[in-house]
């Protein structure tokens, strides 16, 4: 019987130890703000985003091909963009899945979410 209650008090001390040393870091999303104003480029501002996150998967084998000299053209012929509902946009759908590889920042994946709504404008 004493055997069982030091099992038993050992258990729950190793439990206590464990669930009081962890520790709980709260990440904050910074949501940024684009002035209206404040001109978008698909070229200077978004095909960048791309080429660092994209390129290593979506280089022409995987669509859409996101390769600088292919990439507007590859979003819109696989309706990959749509300007009426752009969080509903494939394109904004993928970056946000849990499932897809997408390395974009979350910073980064408001330039592109901006970019949609402003009309996905090739500039």
């Amino acid at each position: 019987m004493q055997k069982r209650k030091f099992v038993y008090l050992s258990m729950v001390l190793l439990a206590v130890f464990c669930f009081s040393s962890c520790e709980y870091d709260v990440i904050e999303v910074k949501q940024i703000v684009i002035p209206p104003d404040q001109e978008m480029s698909f070229s200077n501002d978004i095909l960048p985003i791309f080429t660092s996150n994209c390129v290593d998967c979506h280089n022409g084998t995987t669509s859409p091909d996101l390769r600088s000299e292919n990439a507007y053209n590859s979003l819109l012929s696989g309706d990959y963009l749509d300007t009426t509902d752009p969080e509903n946009s494939d394109l904004y759908q993928k970056l946000q899945s849990d499932s897809h590889g997408a390395r974009a920042s979350s910073e980064e994946k408001q330039w592109i979410l901006e970019w949609i709504k402003r009309g996905a404008k090739d500039n």
